[in-house]
């Protein structure tokens, strides 16, 4: 009786989360002035203007996504990337996610962190001025591998980023540090960033200072739960699995030389709403599938932040690190849908996803776009030094394709793990394919985005492979094909000129009538 009372608390908890979670959302994210008093405030500057974008006309912004650059690469003179860093210069602004750590291995006082991906990246101290020279003004540092090379290698990356110029936001020495909006200034009106990643290690979110207990330095993360939603069918096999398991545990126990096959639950009781099978939580539904929850503290807390953000500037982008997806791998997780509505509804003027390394849809919410995931934009293949831990997780590879795992070099080693997750029969070698994203802004809204397809050269030499370039025009027709093909589900009409995608907006509702 105590076990069914606990099932249904649980059941009844779980099934309302969502659904308070998105209460809470609309809470945080009201018009400001629906629960302030406006009598405090300047009748002349009314509450709803300070979430107003307002840049100059004709403002640029080019988006990319990964970068996972360890070297600097503006001495090339291959025409099509050059075509690319043109691209990436004549924005007003460009942003990109720096999924790497700088340092100077040379003089480094930090360590490989014990805990990690596999791969702990790094890139060499000049890599910083080279991006900066090729276009990059902003990046975002709120990723599962800020802190592959420790807190110092945090810390020193940083270091190097502010001496090149470039503003980033996502990591700091607490977490109102970390999740602070960074801010650039330009001739078109300033720009914030508030970066955020749900795909992270357990040692990496920063914390606030607690009474006697010091803060720590880390990312801003947002937690989520993930439940997989299964049929009726389905939670009939896990509570048949589970009691069968139980009756086997129990006589194992008793000493019995006979399984007894047990009466299963589901046929006394209903079927329990929820279900937690060998670490899995399940939760019954019509059709399979997956949903995640968002730690309300930190959804409460990045709101605050993208709300202060925008009211301290004229133009505010949200980044996302997720490596979550629906069922289908080309489809964004629902919370990341919830996240980045939240985000626009708080005033955010561009959501910016990335960290699946594949294209996923676009979407435009009250006239403002959704970048679910951007790709990559470097995939660098050069790695050096590389940890002992990544040679002694990986030996029965190597040792597989040496014989002695001892003559592997790190670029054998690099090489081995690049083909095993993404060779050419699979289709993860789209982690090759990206676009850039330039966004135009006129009358303080997008006028315009046109998507620039971008072939990173896989099966190249590690020298050469990873490097973005212009796409062919029957790789960049394929290109945006899929990409027009996976954000029609969200409404979006993406056409093809050119070898150019092309997002207008001549048709949408003035402001005034489009309910925003």
């Amino acid at each position: 009786m105590k076990e069914m009372l606990l099932q249904s608390l649980a059941a009844l908890l779980v099934s309302t989360l969502v659904e308070v979670q998105l209460n809470e959302t609309e809470k945080t994210t009201a018009s400001p002035d629906a629960s302030a008093s406006i009598e405090f405030f300047d009748e002349n500057r009314p509450l709803p203007r300070e979430l107003e974008m307002s840049t100059a006309d004709g403002f640029t912004l080019a988006a990319v996504g990964d970068c996972i650059v360890s070297r600097p690469l503006l001495q090339l003179r291959d025409p099509n990337f050059r075509a690319v860093v043109k691209i990436l210069q004549d924005a007003d602004v460009t942003f990109g996610n720096l999924e790497t750590s700088i340092i100077d291995i040379r003089g480094f006082k930090g360590y490989p962190q014990a805990e990690t991906d596999g791969w702990w990246l790094i890139s060499s101290p000049e890599t910083a001025k080279d991006l900066k020279a090729m276009g990059f003004d902003l990046l975002s540092r709120a990723n599962n591998h800020t802190i592959d090379w420790s807190i110092e290698g945090m810390r020193q990356t940083t270091d190097w980023l502010d001496q090149a110029g470039l503003v980033h936001a996502g990591s700091g020495e607490h977490r109102a540090d970390a999740r602070a909006a960074r801010y650039l200034e330009t001739g078109h009106g300033r720009v914030a960033l508030v970066s955020v990643t749900s795909s992270f290690r357990s040692m990496a979110p920063a914390m606030p200072p607690f009474r006697q207990a010091p803060g720590r330095p880390g990312l801003n993360t947002i937690k989520t739960k993930h439940y997989t939603i299964v049929t009726a069918e389905v939670m009939r096999a896990l509570c048949k699995a589970r009691d069968l398991m139980t009756a086997q545990h129990e006589n194992l126990k008793a000493g019995a030389e006979k399984t007894v096959e047990p009466t299963t639950r589901e046929l006394r009781y209903e079927l329990p709403k929820t279900f937690t099978f060998a670490g899995a939580r399940c939760l019954l539904g019509e059709h399979p599938g997956h949903t995640y929850t968002m730690d309300p503290i930190d959804l409460r807390e990045n709101v605050r932040s993208i709300r202060q953000g925008k009211q301290h500037s004229d133009f505010l982008i949200v980044s996302l690190h997720s490596h979550q997806s629906g069922m289908d791998p080309n489809t964004p997780a629902d919370f990341q849908q919830k996240l980045a509505h939240a985000a626009i509804d708080a005033g955010a003027d561009a959501f910016i996803g990335h960290g699946t390394h594949r294209l996923m849809p676009i979407e435009i919410y009250k006239s403002k776009p959704v970048f679910y995931s951007l790709g990559n934009f470097f995939w660098s293949d050069i790695h050096e030094p590389v940890a002992a831990d990544c040679y002694e997780k990986y030996n029965e590879y190597l040792t597989t394709a040496f014989g002695d795992p001892d003559k592997a070099t790190d670029a054998d080693l690099n090489a081995i793990l690049s083909a095993e997750g993404y060779s050419s029969d699979t289709e993860e070698n789209l982690a090759f394919l990206s676009i850039i994203a330039v966004s135009k802004y006129e009358k303080s809204r997008v006028s315009e985005i046109r998507l620039y397809p971008v072939d990173l050269g896989y099966g190249m030499r590690l020298t050469q492979s990873g490097i973005p370039r212009t796409a062919s025009p029957t790789v960049g027709r394929n290109i945006l094909e899929r990409l027009q093909h996976i954000s029609q589900l969200y409404g979006t009409e993406i056409v093809i000129e050119d070898n150019v995608g092309v997002i207008r907006f001549e048709d949408l509702p003035d402001k005034k009538d489009s309910g925003e």
